[in-house]
């Protein structure tokens, strides 16, 4: 559980990081009553990546942490995105 914590936190600063270095909008939400996790991502009305996990609770470790790596590998791959517009327009 451990690395799924550690995949939380990634997710959860990544998502932070768009809120206040750029003009993305990020949602992060962990329904514990519809057992699921949800990311969004979304430029102005452009939604650029969602991923909703659900089962969450009752998923099997290793698999959980599969889903986690690849939405922070998602996420990643945008903040590096927004990062070389940033550059390019420098």
């Amino acid at each position: 559980m451990d690395a799924n914590l550690s995949l939380f936190n990634q997710i959860n600063s990544l998502s932070y990081w768009f809120l206040i270095e750029s003009n993305y909008k990020s949602t992060v939400i962990l329904d514990a009553e519809k057992d699921t996790f949800f990311v969004k991502i979304k430029k102005g009305k452009h939604h650029l990546y969602s991923c909703q996990i659900t089962h969450f609770s009752k998923k099997n470790s290793k698999f959980l942490n599969f889903e986690l790596a690849a939405v922070v590998n998602s996420l990643l791959h945008i903040k590096e995105t927004v990062m070389r517009k940033r550059f390019a327009s420098a």
